[in-house]
């Protein structure tokens, strides 16, 4: 028999489970929920309609898929996806104890609030704010320094995600070089990361702060390059006849320093 304290957990997880349901709350939600999901002939109903079906399919396939993600990850190890290639053995080739994957974007496209979703999610961490984020109180807030994030909380963890600090919409030429500079030089824990905007002040407290000292930690080299970005933000921008912002993210899509990434995540 089970205790109201358990019927109290599971009824609190049920309701944090429907609030990520955010499409029930759409004008034709009642229509799709009378649809069943083996509905025979999708091909009659509309785009909105079949997004909707869609959505409410994988709600309800979610929990045992993020298990079975959770048991991958927690499992896996650099080199796993090594294949033999080219008559070369695994011993000569050249893989981290690590894989690092590296999430770039401009200021407030969501970075930080990956990472905290990624603990939450896959490190089963509730709520608990890892990364800062620019929300709220602190709107004016942005990431200075490189951060490295355990997602998993696991000693054997095979990969890390490193959050960066936004660049500026205005400046993509420089938020490219920066790119390149990270791919082909590698990362850090608290790598400062200075732009030309800064003022002077801050500058100097950052340098003489020893912190992002490199000595202290590892250099990592980037495996994987995630790109966020703000798609409510791209969309206004162009309801209001602004190119800008989906010029910025396509430019930085298409980086040349991005496509060598994939080539050496194992």
């Amino acid at each position: 028999m089970k205790s109201q304290a358990a019927f109290t957990d599971e009824d609190d997880y049920e309701s944090c489970r429907l609030a990520y349901c955010w499409w029930r709350t759409a004008t034709k939600f009642d229509e799709c929920a009378k649809l069943k999901l083996d509905f025979p002939d999708v091909s009659i109903l509309t785009p909105r309609l079949r997004l909707l079906r869609e959505l409410e399919r994988l709600a309800l396939i979610a929990p045992d898929g993020l298990n079975e993600l959770r048991h991958k990850l927690l499992g896996y190890r650099s080199g796993d996806f090594w294949v033999p290639i080219g008559g070369i053995n695994k011993e000569d080739m050249d893989i981290p104890p690590v894989n690092t994957i590296l999430l770039v974007g401009f200021s407030g496209s969501g970075k930080s609030s990956l990472i905290n979703l990624m603990y939450s999610i896959l490190g089963r961490s509730g709520l608990i704010p890892f990364a800062q984020t620019s929300s709220g109180s602190c709107s004016n807030y942005t990431t200075m320094y490189m951060e490295e994030h355990n997602v998993l909380r696991s000693m054997q963890s095979g990969f890390c995600v490193y959050d960066s600090r936004g660049f500026d919409y205005g400046r993509t030429r420089e938020a490219l070089e920066e790119l390149s500079s990270w791919m082909s030089e590698g990362v850090h824990h608290n790598q400062l990361c200075l732009r030309y905007r800064d003022c002077k002040m801050m500058t100097d407290d950052m340098e003489n702060d020893d912190t992002g000292s490199s000595s202290k930690f590892v250099m990592r080299r980037v495996n994987c390059v995630i790109v966020v970005a703000n798609m409510a933000e791209i969309y206004q921008a162009l309801k209001a006849g602004d190119l800008k912002p989906l010029e910025a993210i396509r430019q930085l899509f298409c980086c040349a320093a991005l496509r060598k990434s994939s080539k050496f995540c194992l």
